[in-house]
């Protein structure tokens, strides 16, 4: 399973398109494409090359094991023959991340599967698109297009946006200067929207196309166009910057109130403003909440998002913002910005809240009188402390062992059905025999921690599975956490690697090796000692036997 990348820590715990589509990846399949299809087979030594070479790639990381792969893999292939035959300068390639460990740990790989957009070996970035082969094939030609569509006329401006099922961004007039600063937010959001640029020649056409609002466009204008309501635009009413007009557009494109599915996941993924979920059984359950969230909506504009999720297809992600995903209809708000999930009652409202049970939660969520809900297993008990040299961690008690200043802590943050997860926990466990981690006077820490089952807030985002964070001693502090700010492992995830780590990046400078030649001597003189003594006995007994004689 994938954790993506978002603009806030609390979006990776959030689950994928993939995931809300279903609930568990095949388990049969392959994750590989079909040997036959266009898509290539990258390794270390063709990568850098082979994206030299061609203008743009797509290119997936994955594991054969992978049932998010698995889902994949077909659409995939099925892209790559499609664009091959009408694009042929457009390649998928696929990176086999069982294979290309150093490749993939390069590329900062912690979750498969993980696309990249690649122009060039060195710009590459994330593809935050859709997963099935239409959706594909459609992005990737877009990403052909230049950033900014000119449209000359009005015929032209009504065929480019008559397309769009998204909202699209437009400028109508232009200056040199004003027209680089769109050009650069357009190349920053080309992945997700249109752009569109209007020629002041046909101002009067616009002026009915858009009539909802009141604008003469005689000075640069800046509009965000829902396609559903199309005659009243949001317009950009601030000092015209890059950031200004960056943060208007990642606000306004997302609706009052809308849906969360495959083709709108990544516009309320991209906002950091928290999420108001409403999951709903029935069309008609979703129209009757309507009028209360779009006014609400607009009453909070700029502070949280209101979506619908029909809980018959994505009520799993419910577990996510810790709901219970068999009691529909639930409302729940999750703040992206510290990772907490709050939600009605639902043994009190088993038959779903009504809308002034709604209202007024909204209401104490934003008087800040509403307590989160935590997700924790169980704190260990005995024999489970006593089982492993790793300290294990619960939520209930993650930030009491991180915050010990004193000491260097270096976390792992795992799921179970994680592959790398498993194959790294004997050498976790080494490690942290190695430093005898448990012990009142040992100076590092080595903890693990199932992030999957416990809600923990970290300064870095958890993007994959394992994460290794070490805080160093007396590190700085992190505002929004309290914790002190780690510092990521991205090495290979070797037990010789992982001891120059400590000792490198952590406070107190611990040598694994010396404690691992100390633990040698130790083991040595202990030998000596046993030898010593088995000698003795022996000499004891023949001296008896010498006298019994």
């Amino acid at each position: 399973m994938k954790f993506w990348k978002f603009s806030s820590q609390a979006l990776a715990t959030l689950l994928s398109v993939v995931t809300l589509a279903q609930a568990s990846g095949p388990t049969d399949g392959e994750a590989a494409a079909d040997p036959n299809s266009a898509v290539v087979k990258l390794t270390t030594a063709t990568f850098k090359t082979f994206l030299d070479e061609n203008p743009l790639v797509l290119a997936e990381f994955f594991a054969p094991w992978c049932g998010y792969c698995k889902l994949l893999g077909p659409e995939f292939s099925k892209a790559a023959d499609s664009l091959n035959e009408s694009h042929p300068n457009i390649k998928l390639a696929q990176i086999d991340c069982t294979e290309e460990e150093q490749l993939c740990l390069e590329h900062g790989i912690r979750g498969y599967p993980t696309l990249k957009l690649a122009r060039g070996s060195e710009a590459t970035e994330d593809y935050d698109g859709p997963r099935e082969a239409d959706g594909i094939v459609d992005y990737m030609i877009k990403q052909t297009l230049p950033a900014v569509q000119e449209a000359a006329t009005l015929i032209a401006f009504n065929e480019l946006a008559s397309h769009e099922t998204k909202p699209y961004v437009v400028q109508i007039g232009s200056t040199s200067e004003t027209s680089e600063i769109f050009e650069k937010v357009a190349k920053q959001f080309r992945k997700d929207h249109l752009f569109l640029s209007a020629d002041k020649s046909f101002v009067d056409g616009l002026k009915k196309k858009f009539s909802g609002i009141k604008n003469d466009f005689k000075k640069p204008t800046y509009l965000v166009v829902h396609p559903d309501n199309d005659k009243e635009p949001i317009v950009f009413d601030e000092e015209l910057s890059l950031e200004a007009l960056s943060e208007f557009i990642k606000r306004e494109v997302v609706p009052l109130f809308g849906d969360i599915n495959g083709d709108t996941y990544m516009t309320y993924m991209a906002s950091p403003l928290p999420l108001a979920y409403y999951f709903y059984n029935t069309k008609d359950q979703r129209a009757d909440v309507a009028p209360l969230f779009t006014k609400l909506g607009k009453e909070f504009r700029g502070k949280i998002n209101f979506v619908g999720l029909d809980a018959s297809l994505f009520g799993k992600h419910a577990e996510t913002i810790n709901m219970n995903p068999e009691i529909t209809p639930l409302f729940a708000i999750h703040t992206t910005s510290n990772d907490k999930k709050y939600g009605v009652n639902q043994t009190e409202f088993p038959e779903g809240p009504s809308q002034k049970v709604i209202e007024k939660f909204v209401r104490d969520y934003f008087a800040d009188k509403l307590s989160p809900i935590i997700k924790s297993q169980p704190l260990p008990t005995e024999e489970e402390i006593a089982s492993t040299p790793v300290v294990q961690l619960v939520a209930h008690n993650h930030d009491d062992v991180v915050k010990d200043v004193t000491k260097d802590v270096f976390v792992k943050y795992y799921a179970p059905w994680c592959g790398h997860c498993k194959k790294l926990a004997p050498t976790w466990e080494e490690l942290a025999e190695l430093y005898d981690s448990k012990n009142a006077d040992s100076q590092v820490v080595i903890a693990n921690l199932d992030h999957s089952s416990n809600d923990v807030t970290t300064p870095v985002q958890i993007e994959g599975y394992p994460t290794l964070l070490l805080y160093p001693a007396n590190g700085e502090i992190d505002e929004k956490t309290g914790l002190r700010t780690p510092i990521v492992f991205s090495d290979n995830r070797e037990l010789e690697s992982l001891i120059k780590f400590i000792k490198e990046k952590g406070a107190h400078g611990v040598d694994g090796h010396e404690l691992k030649s100390r633990q040698v001597e130790i083991e040595e003189e202990d030998e000596e000692t046993l030898v010593d003594k088995v000698e003795e006995v022996l000499e004891e007994a023949k001296e008896v036997e010498h006298d019994e004689l």
